[in-house]
């Protein structure tokens, strides 16, 4: 192999490895949870409150808090955690308004870590 087929080479190498790479979002993807409620009474007091306590368990998984972290790293899965409840909350709201209602079956809200 002489010496320009040797460099045409590598390039397609560098190239299709650059066109293998995983989207942005994919590492976000498997930092989100599902959270299940089709079991619950969200008609009630008791629901709704066990329908937020999923949330924020599951936001606390994906986000790593864990008593094992360090001060730093333990401020920023609380912080990523804090986030994630948040910007989960308008979807269980929405379960709450649908309470009782076909569309409320078998539904689920998606945690994810920002």
């Amino acid at each position: 192999m002489n010496r320009s087929t040797f460099l045409i080479a590598l390039a397609a190498a560098a190239a299709t490895a650059g066109t293998m790479s995983f989207p942005a979002f994919a590492q976000d993807a498997s930092r989100s949870a599902e959270v299940r409620y089709a079991d619950l009474n969200l008609g009630s007091a008791d629901g709704a409150t066990a329908l937020k306590a999923r949330v924020t368990r599951a936001a606390n998984h994906v986000c790593g808090v864990t008593s094992e972290l360090s001060l730093r790293a333990a401020a920023s899965a609380k912080s990523c955690s804090k986030t994630a409840v948040a910007k989960a909350m308008p979807q269980v709201e929405l379960a709450l308004a649908k309470a009782g209602t076909q569309l409320a079956e078998n539904g689920r809200v998606v945690v994810a870590a920002h």
